[in-house]
């Protein structure tokens, strides 16, 4: 199936989900049928999860969340409300000070031997310190997570609405490519499609927004294909280490069972990216800053349902 063009112009709703993607999925979908015989499904009402995307190179360098999103799923009403925090954004991080919420991880994890569940947890005190929300759990990939879950999916279709090129694409090993997607309908395997969601030097970051954007609606999608479902328990078992999650084995089962009840019309994204403003830090850094008499209150609003971001 294919995911209409969405067109640049168009109000950006969703941000920044590259690796974020399929985190956002994972909790559906990653109890394996081994695991699903030994264990009872929890009774769930509603589940507010931080998804995070790391940037994972080596582990002498800085781990940073690239992606960071604040979820409300609806397990009864079948609903997923998501709003994206820009990596940028200057937060107060519990007993680190002021920097970038794309710190916090690394923060944590760096400070406990590189312990991601470490890194999970500052993530949620940093949170609740600034917008006042209460996490329920952590769901984390990277970028191989990512081009892993696209793999197991059988790749992913999408119209793209224009050419797209980028003569000097970031590789892994901190090198450059060449990169081009032609406009039209592309079937997308997991590599191309990190490129195709992580290149910005054409458009800028709208760009990049519009063209996650398609490549989350084609993923969730494809997820509910009935006949990839029925492969889906032995496809994401080979892929497990690509998701780090704290939600119990329980939540995950619970989360599985109903996944093929949700659909696109039942998800609603939002990035706080409108309501921010570019600046520096002390240190000379490029920020976005905020109004924090405003910003917690939309944020739990818009979990709540009860503003439209």
């Amino acid at each position: 199936m294919t995911c209409s063009g969405i067109p640049l112009s168009t109000r950006v709703r969703v941000r920044a989900v590259v690796l974020g993607l399929p985190a956002l999925v994972a909790p559906f979908s990653w109890t394996s049928r081994a695991s699903a015989q030994e264990t009872e499904p929890a009774e769930l009402e509603t589940l507010t999860l931080i998804v995070g995307g790391l940037d994972t190179r080596t582990p002498d360098q800085p781990e940073n969340t690239d992606v960071f999103l604040i979820a409300r799923v609806d397990v009864p009403s079948r609903t997923v409300r998501a709003v994206n925090v820009p990596r940028d954004l200057y937060v107060t991080i519990p007993g680190y000070g002021a920097d970038k919420i794309t710190r916090a991880y690394d923060y944590g994890s760096k400070a406990a031997d590189n312990a991601w569940e470490a890194g999970a947890d500052l993530m949620v005190q940093t949170v609740t310190a600034n917008f006042g929300v209460e996490a329920d759990g952590v769901v984390l990939t990277t970028f191989e997570g990512f081009i892993e879950i696209v793999d197991a999916l059988g790749g992913v279709d999408v119209v793209n609405p224009y050419d797209v090129y980028d003569a000097e694409y970031p590789t892994f090993d901190y090198g450059i490519k060449e990169i081009y997607y032609p406009a039209g309908e592309l079937h997308l395997n997991g590599e191309q499609a990190l490129e195709f969601t992580r290149t910005r030097h054409q458009d800028g970051d709208e760009g990049r927004v519009m063209r996650q954007q398609l490549v989350l609606r084609a993923m969730l999608e494809r997820a509910r294909d009935p006949k990839l479902a029925r492969r889906l328990p032995k496809l994401l078992k080979k892929t497990r280490d690509a998701v780090r999650t704290d939600l119990s084995p329980a939540e995950q089962l619970a989360l599985a069972l109903v996944a093929p009840e949700f659909s696109n019309d039942d998800v609603v994204f939002a990035t706080l990216t409108p309501y921010l403003y570019s600046d520096y830090a002390p240190n000379g850094a490029w920020i976005y800053a905020g109004d924090w008499s405003q910003l917690p209150g939309l944020v739990q609003g818009f979990l709540d349902g009860t503003v439209d971001l």
